[in-house]
């Protein structure tokens, strides 16, 4: 009987995961993963046109370094709801480990900002000279906001891959793009580009209106189709 049970096993998932829904899957995910890097290139393209490019992209750049470690940690939420999370309690249970990472994010970011560590960190770790320290800490005050909306994102997308829901990922991208462009243009068109603060800014705004796309639908998944309690 176990050899008829494994033998059943392949044909079945052939016939649940077709090739047409493969496609439907994936494709999205490509495509929002592809735009990412659009939404670099509207920062950096907008940081260019200070009068100091060199400076204003360089403290950007390197305020970013840093988002990149202490970010990591929020965008495995993301691999972890998709796994883990069946019903409601299980998210509940995921939302609360979000928010002891949030809450070190926050923590750490205060201790970057508006401590002496954060001057001895971009100093004798990221070799920041001694006049541009500020301008980059004044760039990560932003940028740890960022984390936070991302970390939030990357929850509310775990449940929207698990319900095969992929093209939000795309509508959510497209619409950070739209609002990091337009908040780019605003700071050309007004010739407030003058100091890499305003690329944070730009980078914060996206986020933001990605995790509301995300949260949109992913409230909306876990009202309509996630159960109360896996039985």
């Amino acid at each position: 009987m176990s050899v008829v049970i494994e033998k059943e096993r392949p044909q079945a998932l052939s016939q649940q995961v077709t090739q047409g829904k493969l496609f439907r899957f994936f494709i999205p995910l490509g495509i929002s993963a592809s735009l990412v890097t659009i939404s670099h290139a509207i920062i950096t393209s907008t940081l260019a046109q200070s009068k100091y490019p060199e400076i204003t992209i360089s403290s950007y750049a390197i305020a970013m370094s840093l988002i990149g470690i202490t970010e990591r940690p929020a965008v495995l939420l993301r691999q972890t709801c998709s796994n883990l999370v069946r019903d409601k309690i299980s998210f509940k249970a995921v939302s609360d480990v979000a928010i002891y990472v949030f809450v070190s994010i926050i923590i750490f970011g205060v201790l970057i900002c508006y401590t002496p560590l954060g001057r001895w960190v971009f100093q004798y770790i990221f070799g920041v000279n001694n006049v541009q320290v500020h301008a980059v800490i004044d760039v990560y005050r932003v940028l740890m906001y960022v984390s936070i909306f991302s970390g939030i994102r990357c929850l509310y997308h775990g449940i929207i891959i698990f319900n095969r829901k992929t093209t939000w990922l795309t509508i959510g991208m497209i619409f950070r793009l739209v609002s990091m462009y337009a908040v780019a243009q605003y700071f050309i068109s007004t010739d407030r580009v003058t100091s890499g603060k305003v690329g944070a800014i730009i980078f914060l705004v996206g986020m933001f209106v990605e995790s509301v796309c995300a949260v949109f639908e992913g409230r909306s998944l876990l009202k309509k189709t996630i159960p109360e309690k896996r039985l």
